[in-house]
């Protein structure tokens, strides 16, 4: 910013051009998108060394695909295997783009782990890149990664923020419906990022039900509370006679379920070439063994097969006949031609039912549409 030129408008005239001498202020609508265009040239930086074999990242699945680093704002996690000349040239990328940016990279809140690697080496490690040590599981995003979702531990940050917000005292002149409504928007705000990666389990989805209903019958009182209605009849739309309140098990269901449509429906993903290249997206009745597969794959899959036959999500999928480059005509059942007019590409068909419910779960209103 210090190298342009720059003129204001006062009173619809310019003034003369003068060199900004300070940059951006803290704040500045336009600091993030400057910060993104700096940020990519490290990622650039990194796919440069993987392509002269300088920098060795990790190898995903049967296709071997090279993930080396992951950006997201400005959290960087740089993934590589375990060889020191990694983290001499991981050393040289970040003092040369600290050089290059004028930024400065603070390495005492960087924090280094090691999977199947002995202390002792990540404690040399450490001391190269003069950073701290951290354990598994670790959290990015606000996400325990390397946790198990089915224990409860991992719930408890969630339980204690929907206790927090969820307080008998602090809202207890609120009415019935403005509690309601309160629920609702917690439930959407607090435990999402959650609910839409993890299967909640029985325990914590009952802990979390008892934290609403006694929000909603509480009125002030400490103690337990006396539940008038059924929370199931709570959860019922309000054409139904019910609050409209979110059921947390289909909440969180929906929320999952959508993970499998998009592996369906989207065409291309970084996302996607690891999960295919891990999995094998493309068989039918999942080769992969279920001791190499991760607890969310597993709870997913476990998900999506519940139910009478092949599972719900199965049961509910369709196929509609186009050019047939996904559709296998032997393998897939529910083949139906449902146009007469000629398709230039193939389409996945849900129920309407179907796609009502789940929009009607996780965005709180009735669309029609081709996914959820």
């Amino acid at each position: 910013m210090e190298s342009t030129i720059v003129s204001m408008l006062v009173n619809g005239s310019p003034t003369e051009e003068f060199k900004p001498l300070r940059g951006l202020r803290q704040g500045d609508p336009l600091a993030p998108f400057l910060f993104l265009v700096v940020a990519e040239g490290l990622a650039e930086i990194v796919r440069e060394a993987l392509k002269v074999k300088l920098l060795t990242g990790l190898k995903i699945g049967h296709k071997e695909i090279e993930v080396c680093i992951l950006q997201f704002a400005d959290d960087t996690l740089f993934l590589c295997e375990n060889n020191l000349n990694n983290v001499i040239t991981l050393k040289v990328i970040l003092r040369g783009f600290e050089l290059a940016s004028g930024l400065k990279i603070n390495f005492h809140k960087s924090k280094l782990a090691g999977i199947n690697i002995q202390i002792n080496t990540v404690e040399c490690f450490t001391k190269i890149l003069n950073c701290t040590q951290m354990g598994i599981p670790f959290k990015y995003l606000g996400i325990k990664v390397g946790g198990n979702p089915r224990k409860k531990q991992l719930w408890e940050p969630v339980l204690n923020k929907l206790k927090a917000r969820l307080s008998v005292r602090k809202w207890r002149f609120l009415s019935l419906v403005g509690r309601s409504y309160l629920i609702n928007f917690v439930l959407t705000v607090v435990p999402l990022y959650y609910l839409s990666l993890f299967r909640a389990p029985e325990s914590v989805c009952t802990r979390i039900i008892r934290i609403q209903s006694r929000f909603l019958w509480g009125w002030g009182k400490v103690n337990k509370p006396i539940s008038w209605v059924s929370w199931k009849d709570v959860c019922k739309a309000k054409e139904d006679g019910g609050l409209g309140c979110r059921d947390i098990r289909k909440f969180n269901h929906a929320l999952l379920a959508k993970w499998k449509w998009c592996c369906i429906s989207e065409e291309k993903g970084r996302w996607k070439e690891l999960l295919g290249s891990k999995y094998d997206l493309d068989c039918v009745n999942g080769c992969i063994p279920a001791k190499v597969q991760s607890w969310w794959w597993r709870d997913l899959n476990k998900m999506c097969k519940e139910g009478a036959g092949r599972g719900w999500f199965q049961e509910e999928l369709g196929w509609e006949l186009g050019c047939g480059d996904k559709a296998k005509f032997w393998r897939r059942c529910g083949l139906e031609a449902r146009t007469s007019k000629p398709c230039s590409h193939t389409c996945i068909h849900y129920p309407y039912t179907r796609v009502k419910l789940w929009a009607k779960l996780v965005y709180g209103v009735t669309r029609s549409g081709g996914g959820p």
